[in-house]
């Protein structure tokens, strides 16, 4: 497979997945993919800590107007518990993404929408994987908390100077620390999506098709940011744009679907409302009944559209990966190349070489006469 640069590979993922996903017209098929696709975005840095309310009510209080220590006890008990299994469902949901995201790795590859046995393929190299991300973040912590904690100070400097005795002093001062704090936040994540990135688009598949180490997959990444460094940048911009793009355009056509699901929803239940309020209690209760399955029913299309749209959009940026990746990587390669003459046109080779013409022999040699 010819290597192909950040725009060039965009047609012939795109080509791709309109033919894993569209061609095919089955909605069951595209909602499974979809699925695949959303929860294996789990497996990045997605730890989302709950949050709990500051007051948790006035509760038992003694004599001494503090909280009896029994429900204090219980209390922390409670957060401790939810907090343990917060944790547990966020690594649960790490691991289900981590692995899936082999799984659409293979899907989008080979063209092969069987989940189940994709999924047990790939048991141990997604610990594999997971610990190579485990330490990924780790790097990524060492590396952005000397700078993430003086910006923290320095924020925390500013605010106080600027709002003294519960008011703003100085408006001026509040604002710029707000704005530098959120932007050097916003750098920091940028720095570190990008490289989970390269990591995840260039390390993954070598993990996937050759088991490789932690070590070995580091380096290819590396090499590879190495070799081609300004395809490379090109490539992640064009990755952002296309997701971006992606997603504003699905949020349009999702829109779209929710204003005409409104119309038979809407007229069912103006029919169900008119013929059934005045009908006494009894009508009255099979009236809201109908209200709340109409309205389940209505939850349900927009999951299902907003699943089927989103997984469409990863989809292709899996797909845009691999062909950006499979010319730089025989093994991919090979396994696109029966999808290469239908999705691109390959570059035409050369023309044949041609020896110069051979120049015209000197004149003999005439000896002088005497």
């Amino acid at each position: 497979m010819l290597p192909l640069s950040a725009i060039d590979a965009i047609g012939p993922a795109w080509s791709h997945t309109r033919r894993l996903l569209w061609d095919k017209r089955d909605w069951r098929l595209m909602l499974k993919i979809g699925a695949v696709a959303v929860f294996a975005q789990l497996g990045g840095a997605n730890f989302n800590s709950g949050s709990f309310p500051n007051n948790l009510g006035s509760g038992t209080h003694n004599h001494g107007g503090l909280p009896h220590p029994a429900f204090l006890a219980a209390m922390i008990g409670a957060i401790i518990f939810i907090a343990i299994f917060a944790l547990l469902f966020s690594l649960l949901l790490f691991y289900i993404g981590s692995r899936l995201q082999f799984t659409l790795f293979e899907i989008v590859l080979r063209s092969d929408t069987t989940v189940a046995p994709i999924w047990r393929r790939y048991g141990a190299a997604t610990w594999r994987w997971i610990g190579l991300k485990i330490l990924f973040f780790l790097a990524c912590f060492a590396v952005c908390a000397p700078l993430l904690i003086p910006i923290i100070i320095a924020f925390v400097h500013n605010i106080s100077a600027s709002a003294q005795n519960g008011s703003i002093q100085n408006t001026g001062a509040f604002v710029a620390a707000i704005l530098a704090f959120v932007g050097s936040i916003v750098l920091i994540a940028i720095f570190v999506a990008v490289l989970y990135s390269l990591l995840h688009d260039f390390g993954l598949p070598s993990m996937a098709l050759e088991s490789t180490s932690m070590s070995q997959t580091v380096r290819r990444v590396w090499n590879m940011l190495r070799a081609e460094p300004g395809q490379v940048l090109l490539y992640l911009v064009m990755r952002f744009v296309l997701g971006f793009a992606g997603g504003i355009a699905s949020n349009i056509i999702l829109f779209f679907v929710i204003l005409i699901a409104c119309v038979p929803f809407g007229l069912i239940g103006v029919i169900d409302y008119f013929a059934l309020h005045n009908a006494g209690t009894g009508g009255v209760i099979v009236m809201w009944i109908v209200f709340a399955v109409l309205g389940l029913l209505f939850l349900a299309l927009i999951i299902i559209a907003a699943i089927i749209l989103t997984g469409y959009v990863y989809t292709f940026i899996q797909a845009y990966a691999l062909y950006f990746l499979g010319g730089r990587y025989p093994l991919l390669g090979q396994y696109l190349a029966p999808y290469w003459p239908s999705t691109h046109m390959p570059v035409p080779p050369p023309p044949a070489y041609e020896p110069p013409p051979t120049p015209p022999a000197p004149p003999a040699f005439e000896p002088p006469t005497a």
